[in-house]
């Protein structure tokens, strides 16, 4: 089985690699009550070039618990998608809280 790095649980905007690298899997739960955007970049120092992946988190807002109206925990696999620049995760929040965010890569 192959194995990859991981960056760890970050709750602010961060570097994950500063050099090529293969996007394995993104995985985020939503920390407070606002909406929060999760970005990942194809960039080694800051929230620009390529974006290669965008979650929007967002409390459940149903009394009812059968009926989802938000999504507060993602994961998506993205079968090692090229970042040619390095990785940069962004989270922005409408609120004091946002995101608690691990992001694994080769």
């Amino acid at each position: 089985m192959a194995s990859c790095r991981s960056s760890g649980v970050l709750t602010a905007d961060a570097v994950i690699s500063a050099e090529r690298c293969k996007l394995i899997s993104i995985h985020a739960q939503l920390t407070g009550t606002a909406a929060t955007t999760v970005k990942v970049f194809d960039s080694a120092t800051e929230a620009s070039g390529k974006e290669l992946a965008r979650m929007i988190l967002q409390a459940p807002t149903n009394a009812d618990a059968s009926i989802q109206t938000g999504t507060a925990c993602m994961e998506f696999d993205m079968h090692g998608v090229l970042a040619v620049n390095g990785l940069f995760l962004q989270i922005t929040s409408g609120g004091s809280t946002g995101a608690a965010v691990s992001v694994e890569y080769n």
